[in-house]
Formats: C-alpha cells, sequence, structure tokens
C-alpha cells in the first residue's frame, strides 16, 4: 500500500491513535506500519486476556498440585511458567494465522498479513515459511512440568446438538471446524462410555488463536453426552462456554 489516507483510514478502523502519523511513516519511510499495528493490536488483546479470573483458575490449579501448595514459591514458579507458555503459544497462533484478530471480512480483505521466513546463515531469505509452530510447541513440554490444561466447564449435552456444540466451541477459539473433525469425533463416540474414569473419553484437540481439549463419552443408553472442555480462556470466554453448555442441554438445537 502506498495511499497514505488509504492507510490512515484502515489503522483508524484499527483504533490506533495516530492513524495518520503511522500511515505516513509508512509511505515515506517505506515500512510496513499497518501490518505492524494489526500484530501489535493482536498481541495486546492476548495480553488483556489475562484477567483477574484466569489468573485465580491458574492458582487454584497450582494448589490442585499437592506439593506445590505447600510452597509459594514454586507455586509462584509454576503459575508464571503456565502464563508465559500460553503467552508464547498465542504469539505464535498470532504469527501463523494473521486473520485470527477476527475482524469484519470488509474490513480484513483490506489488510496486509505477515509469513515468518527462513533465513540462510548470511541472513538470505530461502522462501521457507516457519508455519504453524504452535502446533508443536507442547511436543517441548516435559510431561512432568508441563503445565496441565484446567476445566473451562463440563456437564452434559443433548446427543443431537454434539455437532452444533463444536462448531460453536471451535469458533470461540478461532478453529476452522470442518467435515474431518466431526467425522473424527463422531466415528470414536460410540465407543465411549461416560461411567467409565475421565481417561477413557474420547479427547479432540481444538488449536486455534489457544488450545482448547474435548473430552466426550456418551451416556450408555441415553441420549446425551458428558462433556468435559479443557483449557487455558479469558473469563468472558469461560461464561461463553458454560453458557453454550447449559443452551446444548437444554434445547434441540439440531434435527433429531
Amino acid at each position: 500500500m502506498t495511499d497514505a489516507e488509504t492507510i490512515g483510514r484502515l489503522l483508524a478502523a484499527l483504533g490506533a491513535e495516530d492513524p495518520q502519523g503511522w500511515a505516513e511513516s509508512e509511505v515515506e519511510e517505506n515500512l510496513p506500519q499497518l501490518a505492524r499495528y494489526r500484530l501489535l493490536r493482536a498481541l495486546s488483546e492476548d495480553i488483556e486476556a489475562w484477567d483477574t479470573a484466569s489468573v485465580a483458575s491458574l492458582r487454584d490449579q497450582s494448589m490442585a498440585g499437592g506439593a506445590r501448595a505447600t510452597d509459594p514459591v514454586a507455586e509462584a514458579a509454576w503459575i508464571a511458567r503456565a502464563v508465559a507458555r500460553e503467552t508464547v503459544f498465542g504469539v505464535l497462533y498470532r504469527l501463523a494465522d494473521p486473520d485470527s484478530d477476527a475482524l469484519p471480512t470488509a474490513l480484513r480483505q483490506q489488510m496486509p498479513g505477515w509469513v515468518l521466513m527462513e533465513t540462510t546463515p548470511a541472513g538470505e531469505l530461502t522462501h521457507r515459511v516457519l508455519d504453524a509452530l504452535h502446533e508443536d510447541l507442547d511436543t517441548l513440554d516435559s510431561p512432568a512440568e508441563a503445565p496441565r490444561s484446567r476445566t473451562v466447564a463440563e456437564g452434559w449435552i443433548r446427543e443431537t446438538n454434539l455437532r452444533a456444540f463444536c462448531e460453536s466451541l471451535a469458533a470461540e477459539v478461532a478453529y476452522d471446524f470442518d467435515d474431518s473433525d466431526w467425522l473424527a469425533i463422531d466415528t470414536a463416540l460410540p465407543g465411549t462410555d461416560d461411567e467409565q474414569p475421565r481417561s477413557a473419553w474420547y479427547t479432540y484437540p481444538l488449536v486455534g488463536r489457544t488450545r482448547l481439549e474435548l473430552h466426550v463419552a456418551r451416556s450408555v443408553g441415553g441420549s446425551e453426552v458428558s462433556v468435559s472442555v479443557q483449557g487455558t480462556v479469558d473469563g468472558r470466554t469461560r461464561i461463553r462456554v458454560e453458557l453454550l453448555l447449559d443452551v446444548m442441554a437444554r434445547y434441540a438445537v439440531a434435527p433429531d
């Protein structure tokens, strides 16, 4: 983009305090200020998501760890590590998907994006993209030390509502839930039993701007599915997921 007026208008739509200043810098200095502001804005939203409820929930999870509860320093270190991990995950996700900021379609279509690209030892671009790093972050965690997911919501829903629930839950973390996702869940569900330990339930990851794990098991002889949603989310998202679970339990939102 080279039109300062157009760039300024887009920056204003994103909420920049000095949109024209950013726009003039982009045109005069040839700096990608609109893309920079868009990324920084998204990262700022992730910082703000760490509200009191989110931190309190992490502390409760740490206390449940037994030994940590008797050592304030270990507890603080565990919480700091959990927050750091979620923050790193969020940064990697934002780098992988510029559209994760969920802008209105008309605005998003005018926005620049970005990629993280490999260079040679001499600093030259290889044009190979480091994509979806957030998906592999868990592989570097020590199983004994990795922060565990915490319960976002749990209960039961009508089985006929399960796909609608999955799609709505995926939307909360900007995960593109499609037919292949549903096929995996629908195929596994008949072999589950909610009277079995939670570890025996079927687990399906939803990895978007954060990671959620959906645990499901069928109520044997009934028409319900027991559900547990695990992950780390802000207080507002937690309330929406709890409300979604309640609606899916009370009302038939999908045809039998």
